[in-house]
């Protein structure tokens, strides 16, 4: 394949995660919870397949072998667990402009984590754009009583920054590392399951034969664009993946305006700017020091 199909696959990936939501609400009879276990359930399996026939057993073995890399991943599996969960609850509860916000928060989170856990340094021009970010959140702080704090797109950017921080800790293939995540989630999540007022099977009397076949492809959604992604990012540069990933959050906060046509409040709007213009700068600047470095 040439660099074009890499930034399609790319492209692709950030496409199919930010219109996520659609299939999500489509199945929302269930519960946040219910749908929550049945992905983590299914990507289980799913990635399990793929492990299997790529005859990459042995690496999953070798991560229980080894106590760093075993705790490091059972960190990172509570992390992406929470964040799978609480990215569907923001979809039951009709809170998508939300989610969006904390995914468009998330490159800015991931400067400040590597600077305090990886003591990546932030350079002077990196600045701007995090005061930028901190400002629409004290704007929605400000304009808000505490009970419409955007905790949800806080605690998102979060779950997922320090998930990628994890990760960025312990040398695993991405689609074996997520297996191994899934796994140890499984029986946890089971004891939790067994204390809810649903079960495994609730499924079959709540969802119509047809949405039941369209749950069943959770797990291979949720492979795929990983799959699509890890196949542009060995071959795409950093600058234009970069560039790539604000379409996520973008068509998450096209679906929650446009399709589900949530309340936008001129707070959450004004918000919505300030992280633009943010982002804008982040873009522009990582892509000058990228062409800088590369000369």
């Amino acid at each position: 394949m040439n660099i074009s199909s890499a930034h399609f696959a790319a492209i692709a990936a950030f496409s199919l995660w930010g219109l996520f939501p659609i299939f999500w609400k489509f199945l929302s009879e269930l519960s946040s919870w219910d749908l929550f276990a049945h992905r983590l359930f299914l990507s289980f399996f799913t990635l399990g397949i793929i492990v299997f026939f790529r005859g990459k057993i042995q690496s999953i073995i070798e991560i229980w072998k080894t106590p760093k890399k075993r705790f490091l991943l059972m960190l990172s599996a509570i992390m992406i667990s929470s964040n799978w969960l609480l990215y569907i609850y923001a979809i039951n509860s009709g809170q998508v402009l939300e989610a969006s916000l904390g995914y468009f928060l998330n490159p800015i989170i991931n400067i400040l984590i590597g600077n305090i856990f990886l003591k990546e340094s932030i350079r002077p021009t990196q600045w701007p754009p995090i005061v930028l970010v901190f400002i629409s959140i004290l704007l929605i702080i400000y304009q808000t009583d505490t009970n419409h704090i955007p905790w949800i797109a806080i605690l998102l950017s979060l779950t997922f920054a320090l998930y990628g921080l994890i990760r960025k800790m312990v040398s695993v293939g991405s689609m074996e590392g997520l297996t191994f995540e899934t796994s140890v989630m499984i029986i946890p999540v089971l004891i939790i399951w067994y204390f809810q007022p649903t079960s495994p099977l609730t499924f079959l009397n709540v969802l119509s034969g047809w949405k039941c076949l369209i749950l069943s492809f959770a797990g291979f959604i949720t492979s795929l664009p990983l799959i699509l992604f890890a196949y542009g990012a060995k071959r795409l540069n950093f600058s234009t993946l970069g560039f790539i990933q604000y379409l996520s959050p973008s068509l998450k906060f096209i679906c929650g305006l446009f399709i589900f046509h949530e309340p936008l409040s001129v707070t959450r709007l004004q918000a919505f700017i300030v992280i633009w213009v943010a982002l804008a700068w982040y873009t522009i600047e990582s892509y000058y020091i990228h062409k800088k470095t590369k000369r």
